[in-house]
């Protein structure tokens, strides 16, 4: 297996494009993770200077409740990460580089393998973004830090790898299907953004939150912020078994397609 994964590796030491995208998707991730309090507080101080209602500062920082606010904001951008997921499978196809692989021993189940691991690679790097965001906003924004308030809540991290690696796995399935980069680039954000959300619409909701994006998205709740809080909102701040269980099914069904789609179709 690490003899795959290093066959892989060599492929994006080498591309300056797969850096670049990986550190647009990192500088993103930064980002969001450390500008959206600010941002936040900065829409709520503008709403209140025009409403009754005064809108109170909070930090969405702190320990422990840092873990489900970042592992929630991140979902919004694993879309990027799954583009980067979908140009590198598909230019196997463009650049006939899958032919190579074959032709110098690399079985089909084996390339594909390591464009699993390729996938749970970029969602390690994403959870250890998070985790390592996490913990820095965690100790500048706690004020009395404890070993058991830092890793209280802390499974939204391995929730978050769950929801990044779920959906890696669909884009690569529609890598393996379509095999155009620009066609399954389109198909996944018209899928993710237009399809999904009308056929979810029609559906009663007990059978649409089983729908593949919304299984992913139900894994990680709305957090219950002060601001939730303050209009009586109350959402869950678990991670449901019954959620991640669907993830894993969703993960599990997109390999299975992989590699039947992939032994019946030619090279």
């Amino acid at each position: 297996m690490l003899e795959l994964l290093k066959i892989d590796v060599r492929k994006y030491v080498y591309s300056k494009v797969f850096w670049v995208m990986l550190a647009v998707y990192f500088a993103l991730l930064v980002l969001f993770f450390f500008g959206v309090e600010k941002f936040v507080n900065e829409a709520l101080k503008n709403a209140s200077d025009s409403s009754p209602v005064s809108m109170p500062a909070f930090s969405i920082y702190a320990f422990p409740y840092v873990w489900h606010n970042l592992a929630f904001l991140g979902g919004f951008l694993k879309i990027f990460l799954a583009l980067i997921i979908l140009y590198f499978i598909t230019s196997e196809f463009t650049y006939n580089t899958i032919r190579q692989n074959i032709m110098n021993g690399m079985s089909r189940n084996s390339f594909i393998v390591s464009k699993l691991l390729f996938v749970v690679m970029l969602s390690l790097f994403s959870a250890l973004v998070l985790l390592f965001s996490g913990f820095v906003l965690g100790m500048l924004h706690t004020e009395e830090i404890t070993w058991a308030l830092m890793v209280q809540k802390s499974g939204f991290i391995a929730a978050y790898f769950l929801e990044v690696f779920t959906f890696g796995v669909m884009a690569m399935l529609l890598g393996f299907l379509i095999r155009k980069p620009t066609l399954s680039i389109g198909a996944l954000a018209v899928y993710y953004y237009i399809a999904e959300p009308i056929i979810s619409a029609t559906l009663p909701e007990r059978v649409a939150q089983y729908l593949p994006v919304e299984a992913m998205g139900n894994l990680i709740d709305i957090p219950n912020t002060a601001l939730m809080k303050m209009f009586g909102v109350n959402f869950r701040n678990y991670v449901s078994l019954q959620d991640g269980i669907a993830c894993v099914v969703y993960s599990v069904i997109f390999i299975l397609l992989i590699f039947l789609i992939y032994r019946r179709k030619d090279l």
